[in-house]
């Protein structure tokens, strides 16, 4: 009787060891996003989606900081606000040069724009735009938006390069980041004053 419930016991504990690999990701996923393995707060290991961006990598650090309750003032990457603004950053500057790769329908153009022209007058305008945001901005912030946010270099690489104290780079990011805003802000009110109406920039 006493060796039957250990088998039992056995079989239990063998079903939950076997439990995470349920929890893998699909062979569909795995192919479409690239993952990592983790080690997690309680040392056990996970798999999760890699980083595409550095910007998503410093919003998700300053998500996982948000979550666990440590103070504003302590928690590392960028807020939500600053993301969407680098976000928006990048998306414009990767249509300042058409992908010959992708398919036309799939560029998003605005309203507006001359079909017969079409892609050119849509990477006209994007690059038009990037002009006119990194304008606002002083030039040590466009530095630091234009190489981590539009070319995606490592920020720490940029920090050394520098010879800034460690943790400075992500400082001067925020600050930059905060001007973008402002930036992105400024650009469509005087596009809504002159306008009259909502532009899709703003």
């Amino acid at each position: 009787m006493g060796k039957r419930k250990r088998k039992q016991k056995k079989g239990i504990q063998g079903e939950g060891a076997a439990a995470p690999e349920a929890c893998l990701p699909t062979p569909e996923f795995a192919a479409k996003n690239a993952l990592e393995k983790v080690k997690t707060d309680q040392g056990s290991h996970t798999l999760r989606v890699r980083d595409k961006r550095p910007i998503d990598k410093y919003h998700r650090l300053y998500m996982i900081d948000q979550d666990r309750g440590v103070g504003e003032r302590y928690r590392r990457g960028i807020t939500e606000e600053q993301y969407r603004a680098a976000d928006r950053l990048a998306n414009n500057y990767e249509r300042t040069v058409h992908n010959l790769s992708n398919p036309l329908d799939a560029v998003r153009v605005q309203v507006g724009v001359n079909v017969a022209l079409f892609p050119v007058e849509s990477i006209m305008q994007a690059i038009h735009l990037h002009a006119r945001v990194m304008k606002e901005l002083s030039r040590g912030s466009q530095e630091i938006v234009e190489l981590v946010c539009c070319k995606e270099k490592s920020l720490m690489n940029y920090e050394a390069s520098k010879a800034w104290r460690r943790g400075y780079g992500m400082l001067r990011l925020r600050e930059a980041l905060d001007e973008l805003i402002s930036a992105f802000r400024f650009l469509g009110k005087r596009r809504h004053d002159e306008n009259g109406r909502e532009h899709p920039f703003s």
